[in-house]
């Protein structure tokens, strides 16, 4: 029994005697599995407690605590009770008690289950809702936890709590500008002292005592408060009551400036404080109203004759009263104030240019000033006037010193008998025409400028020459140089002198004399008009001469012409010199494809509309006078080019480019493509021939193409638009391998995926069957978005394979053609020659097959009996119904061979060295083969009267040649082979009969 002290002895007996007793040796029997054990967790150390009643034969004890995520906490004892000090909270451990002595210890005691103190809440987090001074705390879900526990307390004193079987809970009613001290508690209803602790800084308090105060001069509004509890820093805020406006300043200190305020509008002004993560309560507001707005639509209206000029705006209701300055040219200043909309500067000086502004004012507080508007008061009386009489053209040149103020001059001179005549000028002097010969004149200048005119206090009077000479007359041809003048002679008037005098700016004089009734002034120019009078003396003022008498001749050739293409539209803006004599032009313009435009017009300038586009035209301009036609002008110009056809585009996947290319347009001296999508910035090329590449597409856009022509002023119109799309290259690279699933091969496509988006690929397989032409494969997969695919293959079939990929930029080119073959067909016409126990195996070709192995089957197993790369084996211990044979290349090995072998006459097929046994043959070797490392031990059993053997050693589907070695002996170390390589080993012993084993092959493994 356990526990106890045994006293043991032995005796022998036998059935003679019994030999007296043995010396007596004590054993101690197993200490007996300690009963009744307790555990209980000690809380305020989260230490366990674990007791248990004596074991008899127990020495001392160890209690052993399992916790479910595998941790052990143990401790020793001499006593019944032990305390386990390191156990790990929140978990349940599993607590057993053994007995031990000083040789053995017993069975553990039955386990006995006990939860541990929670831990601690981990990940505890609080934070404010500031909106409505609620704490938010959380914490992560714990072990062995039936609620949590949350107290805050603040330093004002102030206290509150919640419960929760959650992950979080809510204290509501948080004290403002507090710095609270949180403990979050785990609670399992046994031990509640699994604490966590943390501070939360609740919502700042509102600020108090907000002030806020207009800045007058930058319309700004300066806001003052009081500290807030909690706050860090304050943002200050102010709207108008439709809340349409609203600024805001920040600001750590407890003041701030609210700018950019819209002029005349009240604002309510309060304040928020801020920490970290808070804004607090609104403050109380306080109100202020902004500057008064500028006035608008100052407009100034001049009373030249009051020497005063009015200033008025729009009606301003938020100002009290108006403030107008008008500074002039020389610093001076003027100024007016109304209550009204308008205000009066009187006793204006002449002359003087202001710029005058206008301020609204309320309460002391002005608004800036409006924008200046500029006038000007009369201008002064022009001084100085005189007048010279041209005696020619019966005409006065007037002549005065300039008046300040003035932007113009006029001239006006009246005679008695009411005929008057005038001139206007920029600047002295200016001709009076067509006065009245023998006549007195009063002449007035007067100055004048946008706004007013001078008064004519300066006038004086000029006697023309007297009267003479009447009814001449003066002709001129059309397109000559010369004037003929005629006239009535009188009596005792040797010679008449005739004098033109032409309206240019020099005055330019011709003249002639004649003894007789006429006379021809020649040289004349075109386009010109001319005085002509007839007098009796060179004192063409003081004697005898005829009034003026005016003629215009033809008009001039129509110069400086210049022809402006409109771009966009096929029609050109022609201009050309002013002449003074035209009452009109005639514009023909003829296009050298026979088209012809007609044109008249009025003015030195027109619009040609609708020509043709493209095109060289001549164009002929001529002046048309009231009785002459003036010589044409020629010239030539080009219409803008003609909207370009024959656009192509061809877009490049590599470059992810495009290159347009397109027909020849007319008068072209550069061309621009275009290419635009949706959501994109356009992108263009230029080139001066008929193509160019547009390059950083995107791959898989559709973009619109289309190109215009330039001949270096205008464009012509967008081509019809060419929809293309950058499609994704195909892939270039494939790797496919042949797999064999469920009887058939399968072939495995593979490649990498494009750089492009959202990109789908099919595959095309395009073969011969066993290279015949009635079979042929013709095979598309599906477009899909993974970059390999699958399909069962029919064996000896060459196939070609190309790739495609496809998005919304459309379908890529096919990819090169990647040529490869099947697996082989199994060997058919399989037929052999027996030689007693062995046999010769032979079998007709197969398609692409590069070996063929011989294998002998037992139930689900089979073991190679032979490999060779042509159409025979021998095999040693042939079984018809139970050998097969397969043919293979790089891409796998076939099926086996179906049908019955057929049997035929034996053929030596073997090497010289290789003889199959007769059936009364003594054993052959058998072989062993190891492998380690790169190192292959091959050992193999003796056959009689064999003193040497051959080696033949072959990697398996290599189509290498074998290695023959020869040894003496059973063994034989062959090194440096291969990684991953099967070898396949034949020993021939040499006796005379040349036994050979069956290959046995092994791979040599990674290494």
């Amino acid at each position: 029994m356990c526990g106890f002290t045994y006293n043991i002895s032995v005796i022998a007996v036998n059935s003679v005697c019994n030999v007296s007793q043995s010396v007596m040796k004590q054993l101690q029997a197993v200490p007996c599995v300690p009963q009744q054990v307790e555990a209980r967790v000690v809380c305020e150390s989260d230490a366990v407690a674990v007791s248990w009643e004596p074991s008899k034969g127990a020495l001392f004890y160890q209690t052993v605590a399992q916790g479910n995520n595998g941790y052990i906490s143990t401790c020793k004892s001499i006593e019944t009770t032990c305390l386990l000090v390191d156990m790990l909270c929140g978990l349940n451990y599993s607590i057993t008690v053994s007995a031990s002595d000083d040789n053995c210890v017993s069975a553990q005691s039955s386990a006995v289950e006990i939860d541990t103190v929670p831990c601690a809440p981990q990940k505890v987090r609080a934070e404010m809702v500031c909106s409505n001074d609620t704490a938010v705390v959380s914490w992560e879900e714990g072990e062995g936890v039936s609620s949590f526990k949350v107290w805050a307390f603040g330093p004002d004193g102030h206290k509150t709590e919640c419960t929760s079987t959650e992950t979080s809970c809510e204290l509501p009613s948080m004290h403002c500008g507090q710095l609270y001290n949180l403990t979050v508690t785990a609670q399992d209803g046994r031990c509640d002292n699994s604490n966590a602790y943390l501070n939360l800084q609740s919502a700042p308090c509102k600020p108090t005592s907000v002030k806020a105060s207009l800045r007058c001069r930058s319309n700004s509004v300066a806001v003052t408060w009081e500290r807030a509890s909690g706050a860090l820093s304050y943002l200050a805020a102010g709207a108008t009551a439709d809340g349409s406006l609203r600024a805001e300043c920040n600001n750590t200190a407890t003041h701030c400036d609210l700018s950019e305020l819209r002029c005349g509008r009240t604002y309510d002004v309060s304040v928020f404080g801020q920490d970290e993560s808070c804004s607090g309560a609104e403050s109380d507001t306080a109100r202020v109203r902004t500057a008064p707005c500028v006035p608008q639509n100052v407009t100034v209206h001049q009373r030249c004759a009051d020497k005063a000029m009015v200033v008025s705006w729009s009606p301003n209701p938020d100002a009290q009263s108006f403030h107008v300055t008008a500074v002039s040219d020389t610093r001076a200043r003027l100024y007016c104030n109304s209550t009204g909309t308008s205000c009066t500067l009187r006793n204006l000086p002449c002359g003087q240019s202001y710029n005058v502004t206008v301020r609204s004012e309320r309460d002391g507080c002005e608004s800036e000033p409006g924008a200046a508007v500029e006038t000007s008061s009369a201008p002064c009386t022009p001084m100085n006037p005189e007048a010279r009489l041209d005696c020619v053209s019966n005409s006065a040149w007037v002549i005065w010193s300039e008046s300040r103020g003035a932007t113009g001059y006029s001239v006006v001179a009246r005679e008695a008998g009411g005929h008057s005549s005038n001139c206007t000028s920029g600047s002295s002097p200016c001709s009076v025409p067509d006065l009245k010969c023998g006549s007195n004149y009063t002449f007035h200048v007067t100055a004048a400028n946008t706004d007013c005119r001078s008064n004519h206090r300066n006038a004086f009077n000029l006697e023309t020459g007297p009267c003479g000479l009447k009814s001449i007359s003066a002709v001129t041809e059309c397109n000559n140089d010369t004037i003929l003048v005629e006239w009535e002679t009188t009596v005792d008037t040797p010679l008449y002198l005739v004098t033109a005098e032409a309206d240019d700016d020099d005055r330019t004089l011709l003249s002639c004399n004649s003894s007789s009734d006429s006379c021809v002034l020649k040289d004349i120019r075109c386009a010109t008009h001319y005085s002509i009078i007839v007098s009796s003396s060179d004192d063409k003022c003081n004697s005898l001469r005829s009034p003026p008498k005016k003629i215009k001749t033809a008009p001039c050739v129509p110069g400086n012409v210049t022809v402006t293409q409109l771009c966009g539209t096929n029609d050109v803006e022609v201009a050309w010199e002013n002449s003074l004599v035209a009452t009109r032009y005639q514009l023909t313009a003829t296009g050298r494809d026979g088209h012809v435009h007609f044109y008249n017009a009025t003015t030195n300038n027109c619009s040609l509309p609708d020509l043709h586009c493209g095109e060289t035209y001549r164009l002929i301009i001529t002046a048309v006078g009231d009785n002459c036609v003036g010589p044409p002008s020629t010239s030539t110009f080009r219409t803008v080019p003609c909207t370009l056809s024959g656009l192509s585009v061809v877009t490049d996947c590599q470059t992810k480019s495009a290159v347009l290319s397109w027909m020849a347009s007319e008068g072209a001296v550069g061309y621009v493509g275009r290419a635009e999508a949706p959501e994109r910035d356009p992108m263009y090329c230029e080139s001066t021939s008929l193509s160019c590449t547009i390059e950083h597409l995107e791959c898989g856009g559709l973009y619109n193409f289309s190109v215009k022509a330039l001949d270096g002023v205008c464009m012509s119109s967008s081509s019809a638009p060419v929809q293309a799309g950058v499609a994704p290259c195909a892939p270039d690279v494939l790797k496919v391998r042949m797999l064999p699933i469920d009887e058939r091969h399968w072939t495995m496509m593979s490649w990498d995926r494009v750089n492009c988006s959202d990109v789908e690929y099919q595959a095309t397989v395009i073969g011969r069957i066993e290279n015949n032409p009635q079979a042929l494969l013709n095979f598309f997969s599906y477009w899909l978005p993974r970059p390999y695919f699958e399909m069962p293959m029919p064996c000896s079939t060459s196939y070609n394979i190309t790739l495609r990929a496809r998005n919304s930029g459309g379908v890529s080119e096919p990819s090169g053609v990647h040529s490869r073959v099947t697996v082989p067909c199994p060997p058919q016409n399989l037929q052999y020659s027996r030689d007693g126990r062995s046999a010769v195996l032979s079998w007709d070709a197969s398609l692409f097959a590069t070996s063929y192995t011989v294998y002998g089957v037992s139930g689900e197993s089979r073991e190679r009996l032979c490999s060779t790369t042509g159409l025979s084996c021998s095999i040693r211990n042939f079984v018809p119904s139970a050998t097969e044979v397969t043919a293979s290349n790089a891409e796998g090995e076939s099926g086996a061979n179906e049908g019955p072998v057929e049997a035929r006459r034996k053929r030596d097929l073997q090497e010289p060295w290789l003889l199959v046994l007769s059936e009364d043959d003594p054993e052959i070797p058998e072989v062993t083969l190891t492998v380690v490392g790169r190192t292959l031990y091959v050992k193999w059993t003796t056959a009689k009267d064999a003193s040497e053997y051959r080696l033949v050693i072959e990697e398996e589907l290599s189509g290498r040649p074998a290695v023959e070695r020869d040894v003496a002996g059973d063994s034989y170390v062959e090194t440096d082979l291969k990684p991953r390589t099967t070898y396949c080993v034949t020993v021939v012993a040499k006796n005379g009969t040349n036994q050979s084993s069956r290959p046995k092959c092994l791979n040599s493994g990674a290494s």
